[in-house]
């Protein structure tokens, strides 16, 4: 209570006085720019704008728009009529219906709002990501961030770990958290407390905190919209600048002790620490969870201990024995011989056998889908054929395909067999018809010169 009391004065106090910051303008031209670079297929949220129409503002509204947006970043306010978001329910497969956590929500904002909210992020982020300088972001973040990926958070985990696996074989122990709605509960005091700290002007500052103020939703059934109701916490969600926010919030982040590895993004928090002894690891990584307890209680965030998986690995086939849990908030977090994150499911001796037998059956589920437009009997060209399994297939396997190109050709073959089933079905060609010779008919590469080509080109992205 102290410390939200003490956050709640700060605030208010740098709130009081008038803003000190030089004034902040937006151009047509820069509007123009914003618009183009919008998604014309998103849909419009409670007052029917689409990105189409924007696009097909004359130079004469843009003025306007201009003077408008002006007007609101010299205030440092953001119109209540953008505030409001429609909500629509997607239903989750094999969950009763009838239950609202059934169903994902779906939040569908203002198109002016968004426009303003892009106007509003490109300045927060030339003082974070200064062109002279190094960016306000903590490196562990990889999140929402220019030439920072997935794929490359996922990377730099993998490789500590067989750095450990070769030639010393040393054991690590990872913590995967699972953090609860976090972008549904920022507490919006806090977020405008730790960018006054992070030392963004206080003009945007106090336009953020007008962004956040005074938001509601109504929920839109089969036509239908409910009352209006309050949002009184949280980012909103399909927001241009809720990711930004949110990796705010949490910039701030406790940084382990020596040893001790941080992994961020987003949301998806991860530490792990390597070496000889497991009950030497194991407490290091058990401070370093205290730590992250105590912070994670004090800016309101929820972590679900029950929910978050703890992973021993080691490149031999040794099973935990007396191995004491590791503790968040005096909750145990249960060791698991797998975990997922970031979309790969990392196992124990990193043979990625589980992620690979994953993405298979996914894999299989969408080639059985889509068996009518790609099967021997569809009328669709070899060439469209090849196109959606391109697309809408071959993603499925290859995702994260950097991380474990280096895997057993065995287990990969798991993925090559889909392919092959995939070929042999788009040719309508009989068994006696070889792989190879079905490769060069629909022009695919095979599933290792696919990886190692992706491979390639990242690490020279890179």
């Amino acid at each position: 209570m102290l410390h939200v009391q003490a956050v709640e004065d700060e605030v208010r106090r740098r709130n009081s006085p008038p803003t000190t910051s030089e004034p902040i303008s937006v151009s047509n031209d820069e509007i123009s720019s914003l618009i183009k670079g919008l998604k014309p297929k998103k849909a419009p949220g409670a007052d029917g704008i689409s990105n189409q129409a924007l696009k097909h503002f004359p130079e004469q509204v843009l003025t306007f728009l201009s003077i408008i947006f002006n007007a609101c970043l010299n205030l440092s306010y953001f119109p209540t009529t953008w505030k409001e978001a429609t909500v629509i329910g997607i239903p989750k497969s094999g969950k009763r219906l009838n239950l609202p956590s059934s169903h994902r929500p779906i939040s569908l904002l203002k198109a002016m709002g968004k426009l303003f909210e892009r106007v509003i992020q490109t300045r927060m982020r030339r003082y974070l990501f200064p062109t002279d300088g190094d960016p306000l972001i903590i490196p562990h973040q990889f999140g929402f961030r220019a030439q920072h990926s997935c794929l490359q958070q996922v990377h730099r985990i993998v490789e500590y770990i067989l750095s450990g696996f070769y030639p010393r074989r040393h054991k690590t122990i990872a913590v995967f958290f699972d953090i609860a709605k976090a972008f549904d509960r920022v507490w919006h005091t806090g977020l405008i407390y730790k960018l006054y700290k992070i030392g963004l002007p206080d003009r945007l500052v106090r336009l953020v905190a007008s962004y956040l103020k005074h938001r509601t939703f109504r929920f839109r059934q089969e036509g239908t919209l409910s009352s209006q109701s309050p949002i009184k916490a949280g980012v909103p969600q399909g927001s241009v600048l809720a990711p930004l926010l949110y990796i705010l919030f949490t910039n701030d982040i406790p940084i382990p002790s020596k040893g001790v590895q941080l992994s961020l993004f987003a949301d998806d928090t991860a530490i792990y620490c390597k070496g000889i002894s497991l009950p030497f690891i194991r407490n290091k990584v058990q401070k370093s969870v205290d730590d992250l307890g105590a912070w994670f209680k004090k800016w309101r965030i929820d972590v679900n201990p029950e929910k978050s998986s703890a992973v021993h690995f080691d490149y031999k086939r040794r099973r935990l024995k007396n191995t004491p849990p590791i503790r968040m908030l005096g909750t145990p977090v249960p060791w698991h011989t797998t975990a997922k994150y970031l979309g790969v499911t990392l196992d124990t001796r990193l043979t990625f056998r589980p992620h690979i037998k994953r993405v298979t059956r996914s894999a299989r589920f969408y080639l059985s889908r889509l068996n009518s437009m790609l099967g021997r009997h569809s009328k669709m060209s070899l060439r469209n054929k090849r196109t959606l399994y391109k697309v809408c297939i071959r993603p499925v396997m290859s995702y994260a395909g950097p991380v474990f190109a280096h895997a057993d050709p065995k287990i990969i073959n798991e993925l090559q067999i889909v392919q092959n089933l995939f070929c042999r079905r788009a040719a309508n060609a009989p068994w006696y018809v070889h792989n190879a010779d079905l490769h060069r008919d629909v022009e695919l590469p095979t599933i290792q010169q696919f990886l190692k080509k992706i491979s390639e080109n990242i690490f020279k992205a890179s």
